[in-house]
This record gives C-alpha cells, structure tokens and sequence, in this order.
C-alpha cells in the first residue's frame, strides 16, 4: 500500500501530522534538498506533499525532478487556493480516482496516511 509523506518546515508539517499522516519530514534551507532526494527514492509513497517555499529551495535539477516523476507524485501546496483545481487533477493523475468525489477514496486507492 502506497503512502503520503509531507516535506517542509516545521508548522507545515504539524498540520498533516494532526490529520494522520505519520511520514513528516521537517527540513530547513540546509536539509531540504538532500531530504527531498531521499523521498523521491522511496518506493513505498504513492504521493508527496511539500509546500512552495520548501520546493524554491531546491536545485532546477531537483525540482525538474520532482515534476516530472510519477511515483512518488509531488504536489507543492502554496497559500494561493486558486490552484485548488490543479491539485485535485495531480492527485487524481496519481492515485487514478478523485478523492473528493468518494468518501473512502484513499483506502480504495491503496493509499494510506502512514502511522
């Protein structure tokens, strides 16, 4: 089963941790590019989630990277909520269902919030 796992700093990491999701990784300015890399390589996250001030941070080569690899799929979530759309079209794009549309949609999905 494919997880999700958060990578930011330390508030925005919290927040997901409230609402179950265990695989949280706070980083800083110095850990987030090697941090990121690590994440990408996993095999065992369906979805990754990071903030727009985390993902300025990374190399061209990183965020490149990050945008075009399909497993994990990373969305980058910033404060501006006109982008709403775009977000549910990624995670629909990776987990192959829309989450807002089912109730259970992530266990249907093999997706879960680790812990």
């Amino acid at each position: 089963m494919k997880e999700l796992a958060v990578v930011g700093d330390e508030y925005f990491v919290i927040g997901f941790r409230i609402i179950g999701i265990a695989n949280g990784f706070v980083v800083d300015k110095r850990t987030a590019a090697r941090t990121m890399e690590e994440v990408l390589d996993r095999q065992d996250l369906g979805i990754v989630i990071t903030n727009a001030e985390t993902f300025s941070q990374l190399s061209e080569r990183l965020k490149e990277r990050a945008m075009v690899q399909v497993k994990p799929t990373v969305v980058v979530l910033s404060h501006d909520t006109s982008g709403e759309q775009d977000l549910r079209l990624l995670i629909r794009r990776a987990l192959g269902i829309d989450v807002w549309a089912q109730k259970d949609a992530p266990a249907a999905a093999g997706i879960k919030g680790g812990g």
